[in-house]
């Protein structure tokens, strides 16, 4: 079983200026590092015509992760996330992958960009979350949904700026 997360966000960019993000290793580090402490760390990237893979090892702060996950772990909680993304000027569409290791906590899922009128974009996401744990999985998987809706908004944010940021300097 597993519990589904879907969410988008409307960005006053166009599709282009996603792509060219997505393009960045550093824009995939930039936007996960919700707490600003520098710990993302890019694992992997590469980069052939128009596809980009990104690995990313994200530590997630104490105190944003759920309390019933926290007594699963015998450390920090780490999520490594992988990222696969076709990029296009009219169109982005990835797929997702995080696992977190030394757990049974896992979600895979799709992504996009796509236009949103008036030169905007909309980033959707649509994944699915699975805790193999008996008895205890569902009540996990909404936990996980709900720390990751929390953290979407600063995610949002981080975008928001490193998309402002590369409009004014190009």
């Amino acid at each position: 079983m597993s519990t589904r997360l879907s969410l988008s966000r409307d960005y006053p960019h166009g599709v282009p200026a996603f792509a060219a993000a997505l393009a960045d290793p550093e824009f995939h580090r930039v936007k996960l590092d919700v707490d600003g402490s520098g710990c993302i760390e890019v694992l992997a990237f590469e980069r052939r015509d128009d596809r980009v893979r990104v690995v990313l090892r994200q530590p997630v702060p104490p105190g944003q992760v759920p309390s019933v996950v926290e007594r699963l772990l015998s450390g920090v909680l780490v999520i490594e996330r992988t990222e696969e993304w076709r990029l296009t000027p009219r169109r982005c569409d990835g797929r997702a992958r995080v696992a977190v290791p030394g757990t049974p906590i896992g979600a895979d899922g799709t992504m996009s960009v796509a236009p949103a009128g008036d030169g905007h974009s909309r980033l959707a996401v649509d994944l699915a979350i699975t805790a193999a744990i008996p008895l205890l999985g569902g009540g996990i998987e909404r936990s996980v949904v709900t720390g990751i809706r929390g953290l979407t908004g600063s995610e949002h944010e981080r975008i928001s700026r490193w998309l402002e940021h590369a409009e004014r300097a190009g």
